[in-house]
Formats: C-alpha cells, structure tokens, sequence
C-alpha cells in the first residue's frame, strides 16, 4: 500500500502556546476566581482533536486524536468533499476534592476538514480504538489512483 501523508503533525510552538493558554483558562474557570465571560471567550481559543489526514490508492483516513472521549460522545458527518468530527469529553471529578491542579476539563469540540478528492459518503466508516479516531473515505472511481501499464509499440 503506497500511503503519503497530506496533513502533517500540528507546530510545538503552537502546542505549547495552546497548552498555557488551557492552564490560564483553567486557573480562571475555578469558581471564585473569575467570572464566566472570560472563561466562554477562551473556550473559543480551546485546540481542536490533531488530525492526520493520509491516502492510498482507494482511500484517505483520518486519525484523530480522541483521549478519554467514548463512541456515545462522538458524531461524524461527511459529505462528498469534507468531514466534520464532534464531541464531548466530559471528565469526573471527586464532588468533595479541592482542585490542586487542573490541565484536563470537559471539552466541546468540532471540526471539519476539506477533502483534497471527492469521497463515497455511505461508504465511509469509523473505530475508536485506543484513544485514536479512525475514518476511512472511499475515494470516488473517478478520483483513484490506477496504474497504467505503457507498452512498446
């Protein structure tokens, strides 16, 4: 199978920027310390799942990351030339623990990606395994790949 990468791994720069900024919405959304209004505002700025986005001959996968995130959460809608992956991670927390640190809250995330070729909607299927959303998009007969054979005249 000849698979090439389309969409590659998110910058660390980046990362790391997004990271802090969880840590600072985090320290805000304790109750007490903030009110709501900054907490929304910087829930817009929350990272999306980091996708990869891969093909081969007859199809393109997607692999998200999912952590803690259960099939129930998840909704995956497609058309002929995009995706759109949502859910919920919703995390349980002791009732009569005091938070020391928080880096992991409930997220609600969406996301839709354009496809580069047209894809098969009612063929298109998907696993949770791991942690790690996978998808795969059978591409269209007019958009694979195929080998033609040259002859010598």
């Amino acid at each position: 199978m000849n698979t090439r990468t389309i969409l590659a791994p998110a910058n660390y720069a980046i990362d790391s920027i997004r990271h802090e900024l969880d840590r600072i919405y985090d320290h805000m959304a304790v109750p007490g310390l903030a009110s709501r209004w900054p907490g929304r505002m910087l829930n817009t700025l929350r990272p999306h799942p980091a996708f990869n986005l891969l093909e081969d001959d007859d199809n393109l996968f997607i692999e998200a990351e999912m952590p803690g995130v259960s099939p129930d959460a998840l909704e995956v809608n497609a058309t002929d030339h995009s995706i759109t992956v949502a859910g919920t991670r919703t995390l349980d927390a002791p009732t009569d623990g005091i938070s020391i640190r928080r880096e992991r809250s409930n997220v609600r995330f969406e996301r839709t990606v354009s496809l580069p070729v047209a894809v098969e909607p009612d063929g298109i299927e998907a696993s949770l395994v791991g942690g790690v959303l996978t998808v795969t998009l059978p591409k269209v007969r007019p958009a694979r790949t195929r080998r033609i054979n040259v002859r010598e005249s």
